[in-house]
């Protein structure tokens, strides 16, 4: 019982994240021990690593309807040769198990990396400098949108089969829309992330006393470059693949 009682304020702030920011930022001033962000990190990594485990078969059916489509291109693959082939992608491999680490790993650099970014935006835009002791637990904070992004687009995978659940801004956009440069942009930013953002930047703001608009602003800025760059290399890959 000690245990859950020992966890039950963490909780009832993290529960706050959702529902009263403010609040939670506000209990959060003057915390800076090590478990305020260790214990939303190992949460959202498990709680993520399971819904990739839980969407695994469907990855595996779904690789397997890929390469039964690329055999029926090639008619000079006997039988044999073909079941064995479709035999091997029904089962988990090295492969499947290094997608499902990268999970709770890629988790862990959201952290590393806004960490980063948080504490030189608070030293340009705040009038107290948080250190790292202090944002590490605001981007625990904000990182806990992963567990209903993981929830929701984890139930459509299991619904509709499909890995690229509608939650971006580019979700009404006509077909002719989608392919322009601005379709290409808003397809890539997601809402969950939106969400992730405005929590990081409100929590930077609020305890390092500094400009709410400077800081959403910078945020941003930065995010909104990293799409570009990462739409502008999936183009390329698409171009000479």
């Amino acid at each position: 019982m000690s245990i859950f009682s020992d966890i039950q304020p963490y909780s009832r702030r993290w529960i706050s994240v959702y529902f009263k920011p403010h609040h939670a930022f506000a209990d959060l001033e003057g915390r800076t021990s090590f478990i305020e962000w260790m214990l939303p990190l190992v949460f959202v990594m498990s709680f993520t690593l399971c819904t990739g485990v839980a969407t695994l078969p469907l990855a595996l059916n779904a690789q397997r309807d890929l390469l039964q489509a690329e055999l029926d291109d090639r008619p000079n693959i006997n039988e044999r040769q073909r079941a064995l082939i479709l035999n091997q992608a029904s089962h988990v491999d090295g492969r499947q198990v290094i997608g499902l680490l990268m999970i709770p790993a890629s988790v862990c650099f959201l952290l590393a990396a806004w960490s980063i970014v948080g504490k030189h935006l608070s030293e340009l835009s705040g009038d107290i400098p948080l250190t790292y002791r202090q944002i590490l637990p605001i981007v625990g904070y904000a990182a806990l949108t992963l567990v209903p992004e993981a929830i929701i687009k984890t139930g459509w995978v299991l619904m509709t089969g499909s890995f690229n659940p509608p939650v971006h801004s580019g979700l009404f956009l006509n077909d002719a829309a989608a392919v322009t440069y601005w379709g290409t942009f808003l397809s890539g930013v997601d809402l969950f992330g939106l969400w992730f953002l405005y929590l990081l930047g409100l929590g930077i703001a609020q305890i390092g006393r500094g400009s709410y608009t400077i800081t959403w602003s910078a945020i941003g800025f930065i995010w909104c470059l990293w799409i570009i760059i990462r739409k502008a290399v999936e183009s390329l890959g698409s171009i000479y693949v």
